[in-house]
């Protein structure tokens, strides 16, 4: 092996180790699941209901995503239905903050 070679596999290496960082630093620590639809919601009761909304969008968003992210048919399917999930949770915040 060249001396090329070992710094190309150094650069790449680095780099594979710096996305992962940064992947691992816009993860949250607390996913939405285990704090629930309701942790980070406001109090104002029109408030809640835009954020609900909100959120309901982007889950939206992102289970039509799933398709363009994961080839495997039922990774696909896996990602829809948590995402469908995760839809359900903030459709209901939504439901009870329109209530009069």
């Amino acid at each position: 092996m060249t001396v090329e070679s070992w710094v190309r596999r150094d650069v790449i290496r680095g780099l594979g180790l710096a996305a992962l960082a940064c992947a691992s630093m816009l993860t949250p620590a607390i996913p939405v699941e285990a704090a629930g639809p309701d942790q980070a919601a406001p109090h104002d009761r029109e408030a809640r209901r835009r954020w609900a909304l909100a959120r309901m969008d982007e889950m939206a968003g992102e289970r039509l995503r799933c398709r363009e992210r994961f080839k495997a048919s039922r990774q696909a399917r896996e990602c829809e239905a948590e995402f469908e999930r995760r839809h359900r949770a903030y459709n209901e915040v939504y439901i009870e903050s329109s209530r009069p």
